[in-house]
């Protein structure tokens, strides 16, 4: 039981990496922008998901600084 445990909270750390990492966020804030440009979304697709991902941009910020 104690080993499940541990690989739980070793896969969520990994999980929390890859979210909170600022250059897979800009990755997709670029790829976001990429669909705007060649009309795969419109603008007000492009600015909902944007302020999420500019949302989660500032989350990670306080997850590397450990700050709620």
């Amino acid at each position: 039981m104690l080993l499940i445990g541990w690989v739980l909270r070793q896969l969520l750390t990994q999980a929390e990496r890859e979210y909170y990492n600022p250059a897979n966020i800009q990755g997709e804030l670029i790829a976001l922008e990429s669909q705007l440009e060649e009309g795969l979304i419109d603008e007000e697709e492009f600015e909902r998901r944007e302020d999420v991902l500019l949302d989660r941009m500032e989350e990670a910020r306080r997850w590397v600084n450990g700050t709620p």
